[in-house]
């Protein structure tokens, strides 16, 4: 790797910036930025657990199972996480104008209601001027004017009946479907973390036999994780316990940067 900072150029694979103002975080966004000033491979999965050592906590089974997949272990169950997940990146059903259908049919209900009503007031009057002698003619071409619209009026009370009904089963299998998804998603939860634990005892033996061959201290667990890792990018090193970058390096199995206060004894 190679890095240009404060007018420097540093090459290898242990690079020593603690005599400059770097800091952890800016090596860590340098690993990931392809154009910045440090060139190097670029980070793996496991770098979001290990890519800064500067004694912070890490969790110890995902770390491990980040660097059993670095090395290519795959577990049992993988495949089928793969599909659940698979499953479970399909957008989720959802079914629009629900409500809007609701109120086009009782507003459909209601014009055929009134429209019954004026044909059979107007039917009313027809009646009652034939038998009077009167002239009806007036009357009965408005009755019938009443009836044509009261039969449209059903065909579109009919066809928001209809457009309701499809709405309202796609809504089921909606409801159905969220379902069958909140059991996707529990059961993806405990194949993932089925495959944690797989991956993480893969390399648990080594893991703890690098622990203690390494540096004792709160960074004890990132240092094992990054030896038994195959770690191709730099990892940041704030401050000790290594005094020489090539030893950090060679003790790590891994490209390092370090900065910050040394402190350093190995």
């Amino acid at each position: 790797m190679r890095a240009t900072f404060d007018g420097r150029t540093y090459r290898g694979r242990a690079l020593d910036l603690r005599g400059t103002d770097a800091t952890a975080a800016e090596v860590a966004r340098a690993v990931r930025d392809p154009d910045g000033w440090l060139r190097c491979r670029r980070p793996g999965p496991v770098h979001e657990h290990v890519g800064v050592l500067d004694g912070s906590g890490v969790n110890v089974e995902r770390a491990l199972a980040a660097a059993a997949r670095s090395r290519g272990r795959v577990a049992s169950s993988q495949a089928a996480l793969d599909d659940v997940r698979a499953e479970l990146d399909d957008a989720a059903p959802t079914v629009a104008g629900l409500s809007a259908a609701r109120e086009r049919v009782a507003e459909t209900a209601a014009d055929v209601e009134r429209l019954r009503e004026r044909v059979a007031r107007l039917g009313g009057k027809v009646a009652a001027l034939r038998e009077a002698g009167a002239d009806a003619a007036g009357v009965a071409g408005d009755h019938r004017e009443a009836a044509a619209a009261l039969a449209d009026a059903e065909t579109e009370r009919l066809a928001a009946a209809e457009t309701l009904e499809r709405l309202e089963r796609a809504a089921r299998e909606a409801r159905d479907e969220r379902a069958r998804r909140l059991r996707l998603s529990d059961r993806e939860r405990r194949l993932a973390r089925a495959v944690r634990a797989e991956l993480a005892d893969a390399v648990r033996s080594s893991f703890e036999r690098a622990r203690d061959a390494l540096p004792t201290g709160p960074r004890a667990d990132a240092f094992a994780i990054v030896r038994v890792a195959r770690v191709r990018a730099p990892v940041a090193l704030a401050g000790g316990p290594f005094e020489r970058p090539a030893r950090a390096a060679a003790c790590l199995d891994a490209p390092v940067v370090l900065v910050g206060d040394a402190g350093a004894d190995v």
